[in-house]
C-alpha cells in the first residue's frame, strides 16, 4: 500500500507544501497535492507569531487531509539566516581484532566530526559525509568492509540556532505534528537539482525567494560552503521603486501585474532592477565564499520563485558562468500542476528524503548505539515506515 509523505517548506513569509504517495516497489514518488500558502508568522522557518503560526500550518495541515487517510510522515525545510554552514572531518582509529571498517567505525568517525567545542546556542541538523581517507589514502568511495587502522571521514555540518528550532517545535508539536524530519532546505534542492558532473566541475547553486536566497557552492564534487541571506526579490522591488520614482508598496502593486514583453520601458526597468539585485547577491557570496571562490563557478543553477527565463542572461553574465540553467525537480508522476518555481524546495525535500533513505538503508541505520548521527539516521529510517 502506498506510503504518504508531506513535506513542509518556509520560503520567506510563505509555506509550500507538497503531498506524497510513495510507491514501495518501484520507490515512485506521485505527487497528489501541492500548495502556497501567505502565512506573515513565518519569515523563513523563523517564528514571528506563536499563535498566527499555528493557525498557518493546521490550514495546511487540513488541506491536505483531504487528499489522504490517515498520519503522513513529514519533512520539514529550514530556512534562513539562523542557520549556519561548515566542513568538517572526523578521525577513528579502527580497533577492532581484524582492522575491518564496519558501520560502527564509520558512525564514530561521523560523530568524532562535530567539534567538541560546539556552542550549546547551536544543534547540528544535518551531517553529509562527503571523502573518505584510510591510513592516509585519500579517495576512498565507501570504506565499508575495508581494511585499515585508521578511518578519517570528511562531512558537511548543518547548525541552527537552538531558540528559534524550540520555537518550530512548539508550533509543530501544537499542530498535533510531533514526529517528523528537519533538512535545509538548501541541502535537498543542491542534491536534487545539480548533477554529479556540475559537483566535480564547479557550480554555484542559487535559490532566489521572495525575502531570501538560499546558496550552495560545490567543487571537485565536495560541497564547500553554503549561505543563507536575507536577500531576495524584495530588493528588486526596492531598486523598481527607485527607478520609477514611487514608494515600495507601489512597485511591488505593479510587479504583481507585470507580464515580460508586455511594456518595453518595464521590461527595461525590471531588467535594471534584477540587475542591481543580482549583483548584491553576488557581492555577498564573494566575500563569504573568500576563501573557496578563487575562481568563479562554471554552472550556474537558478531555482526558487524568483528563478525565470528571463533572469538567466544576467545570471550568468553577473556571475561569470560558462553554463546558467534552472534547476526542475524531474522523475515525478503528477497529480496536480506542480511545475510553479516556488514548489521546487517542497518537491525536492520529498527527493532527497527518499534518496537519502534509500543510501543509508543497510548501513548506519541499521546500528543500534546511540549517539548524535546514528540517532537522525534511525529517525530517517522510521519516516518511511509508518
Amino acid at each position: 500500500m502506498p506510503r504518504n509523505i508531506l513535506s513542509l517548506d518556509f520560503y520567506g513569509s510563505t509555506i509550500t507544501a507538497a503531498l506524497a504517495s510513495l510507491d514501495d516497489d518501484t520507490r515512485t514518488l506521485r505527487i497528489r497535492h501541492v500548495l502556497q500558502r501567505t502565512c506573515r508568522s513565518f519569515s523563513g522557518a523563523f517564528v514571528r507569531d506563536m499563535a498566527g503560526a499555528e493557525e498557518g500550518i493546521s490550514k495546511v495541515f487540513e488541506e491536505m487531509n483531504e487528499y489522504i487517510n490517515g498520519e503522513p510522515s513529514v519533512v520539514v525545510g529550514l530556512r534562513g539566516n539562523f542557520l549556519s554552514f561548515k566542513s568538517s572531518s572526523g578521525f577513528k582509529s579502527i580497533d577492532t581484532r581484524n582492522r575491518i571498517i564496519g558501520d560502527k567505525e564509520i558512525d564514530e568517525a561521523i560523530r568524532n566530526s562535530v567539534p567538541i567545542n560546539l556552542s550549546d546556542t547551536l544543534e547540528v541538523i544535518d551531517i553529509i559525509p562527503q571523502s573518505y581517507t584510510i591510513d592516509g589514502n585519500a579517495g576512498i568511495l565507501d570504506p565499508k568492509g575495508m581494511a585499515g587502522f585508521t578511518l578519517e571521514i570528511g562531512t558537511f555540518l548543518s547548525y541552527a540556532l537552538v531558540t528559534h528550532l524550540n520555537n518550530l517545535n512548539n508550533v509543530l508539536a501544537a499542530c498535533r505534528c510531533p514526529e517528523y524530519l528537519l533538512l535545509p532546505s538548501s541541502l535537498a534542492l543542491g542534491e536534487t537539482l545539480v548533477t554529479e558532473g556540475e559537483k566535480h566541475a564547479g557550480a554555484l547553486l542559487l535559490d532566489l525567494g521572495e525575502e531570501s536566497v538560499s546558496v550552495l557552492l560545490y567543487n571537485k564534487g565536495i560541497l564547500l560552503d553554503g549561505l543563507e541571506l536575507p536577500y531576495g526579490l524584495n530588493r528588486r522591488a526596492e531598486f523598481v521603486a527607485d527607478l520609477l520614482q514611487n514608494d515600495v508598496e507601489t512597485a511591488q502593486e505593479v510587479l504583481k501585474d507585470y507580464e515580460p514583453g508586455a511594456d518595453e520601458i518595464m521590461d527595461e526597468v525590471v531588467e535594471d532592477a534584477e540587475t542591481q539585485m543580482l549583483r548584491g547577491i553576488n557581492k555577498e557570496i564573494l566575500q563569504a565564499f573568500c576563501l573557496h571562490l578563487k575562481h568563479p563557478a562554471p554552472n550556474l543553477i537558478l531555482c526558487g520563485s524568483g528563478a525565470t527565463k528571463q533572469i538567466i542572461k544576467s545570471a550568468k553574465t553577473i556571475f561569470n558562468a560558462k553554463k546558467a540553467r534552472l534547476g526542475i525537480v524531474d522523475h515525478l508522476v503528477t497529480d496536480c500542476p506542480a511545475d510553479n518555481p516556488a514548489y521546487t524546495g517542497a518537491l525536492s525535500l520529498l527527493r532527497h528524503a527518499l534518496d537519502r533513505d534509500q543510501s543509508q538503508t543497510g548501513n548506519v541505520v541499521q546500528t543500534k548505539e546511540s549517539g548524535l548521527f546514528t540517532g537522525f539516521l534511525d529517525k530517517l529510517g522510521q519516516l518511511f515506515e509508518h
